[in-house]
């Protein structure tokens, strides 16, 4: 069989592409046919140790390569962010060019990301630790939809109702318009329709046709997978992961957080599409560390002495007791996460190796931490959002809401097996 565009072109780029088969009903002749499409473009990623994506980690496997206890020999992680492809099954699928799905819960999210076919599930805390880690490295700081269609690094965003002056510019639907009449913006003004006010200038940022349109800012939340610039790529590579940072926050698997308690699947075990990660699932377990080492034991949820967040000294630190639960929202940038060295001398490696705490050369992971402080479940979602600003980045963890939340804000991408 021919290849379609598609599949050429992530062939092209060295991507996994996994298909999709569904079986529907001839309108004509009432016959059950078997259609393919794709399923998902996927970024293979070979196994490597901690101790090699960071110096001064455990010199074993990373703990994204071990699933179930077997060690596998490379991960596959979604290229592109899930979204719709018109497929009768109401699968979540890795594609460029469609819409990033949004405002579902995390259960929602994962269900339907499973729909894509066997193997094919979210992807986790370990996954993305992964990354964080390998971008760490490499010395990678992707940029992405953080500022309504374009990085906030790249253009400040047009919007309704601002005295602007001759020359000033503004981006707009990913493009950087300069303003040639001084005028208040208004929404029969917007730069992509008004050419005597505005002239157009280079392209900085990602396609919108989202269906959700802000009044303030006249565009979509949201751009299409895989259509922002190079530097949206992770290591500005287009055969790497797109969009990886900003349009929604994606889910995390794996992890959660229960009275503050950091509670985790051991290694990538949340990658098997049959993990049960449901709220009152015994998978569900917190961390121990050694008094001696920065080694950890993982136990039973409640086990006194377990890694928990705390709010001391105008900092998010982990602390081996709970907090005081006040409801509130606290937050702090990834870099300066602190630690309580009274009660917590070795902060166990694990928590690095899953990118929930800084280590000693991270001084370039951008993103903001943030956690309720709640005895409720939440469930984190990561990397920022298109109004995240420089609050978005490879450390960007937001621990605000339950699993069952569905905001414009979130978001999933898609992990397969094989």
């Amino acid at each position: 069989m021919n290849n379609s565009p598609l599949e050429f072109l992530a062939k092209k780029y060295g991507n996994v592409v996994k298909e999709l088969y569904i079986e529907e009903k001839d309108p004509v002749t009432g016959k059950t046919v078997r259609k393919k499409n794709v399923a998902g473009i996927f970024v293979k990623f070979p196994k490597m140790k901690s101790s090699d994506l960071v110096p001064g980690l455990p010199e074993h496997t990373h703990p994204a390569f071990i699933i179930n206890g077997v060690e596998r020999d490379y991960i596959l992680l979604g290229k592109y962010k899930a979204g719709e492809n018109g497929v009768s099954n109401d699968a979540l699928v890795s594609l460029p060019n469609i819409m990033p799905a949004r405002s579902l819960g995390a259960d929602q999210c994962l269900s339907r990301m499973k729909k894509a076919g066997a193997g094919i599930t979210g992807m986790t805390v370990a996954d993305y630790g992964f990354i964080k880690l390998l971008a760490q490295k490499n010395g990678w700081v992707p940029k992405g939809n953080t500022f309504w269609g374009q990085s906030h690094k790249d253009g400040t965003a047009w919007k309704v109702g601002e005295a602007l002056t001759v020359g000033t510019e503004r981006a707009y639907e990913g493009y950087i318009y300069k303003c040639l009449i001084a005028h208040t913006t208004a929404a029969e003004l917007k730069p992509d329709i008004a050419p005597t006010y505005w002239q157009r200038g280079k392209l900085i940022g990602g396609i919108s046709q989202d269906n959700a349109i802000d009044s303030t800012w006249q565009t979509g939340y949201r751009t299409l997978n895989g259509t922002g610039p190079l530097d949206w790529y992770l290591g500005k590579d287009p055969s790497n992961l797109a969009d990886i940072i900003g349009s929604s926050m994606e889910q995390q698997y794996g992890l959660r957080y229960v009275n503050c308690e950091m509670q985790i699947l051991e290694n990538n075990n949340a990658a098997d599409p049959d993990a049960d990660l449901s709220a009152s699932s015994v998978a569900w377990k917190a961390i121990l560390p050694n008094k001696s080492n920065d080694g950890y034991t993982l136990v039973a949820p409640g086990t006194a002495g377990t890694l928990h967040w705390t709010w001391q000294n105008g900092k998010l630190t982990l602390d081996t007791v709970e907090p005081e639960f006040d409801n509130e929202y606290r937050g702090t940038n990834f870099r300066d996460l602190a630690y309580n060295a009274a009660h917590l001398p070795f902060i166990p490696s694990i928590v690095k190796e899953l990118g929930l705490f800084p280590t000693g050369s991270d001084d370039k992971t951008e993103g903001y931490y943030y956690q309720q402080m709640t005895k409720d479940e939440r469930f984190p979602r990561r990397g920022g959002y298109y109004g995240g600003t420089s609050n978005a980045g490879l450390g960007c963890v937001y621990s605000g809401y339950p699993r069952g939340d569905e905001y414009t804000i979130y978001g999933c991408r898609p992990r397969s097996l094989d």
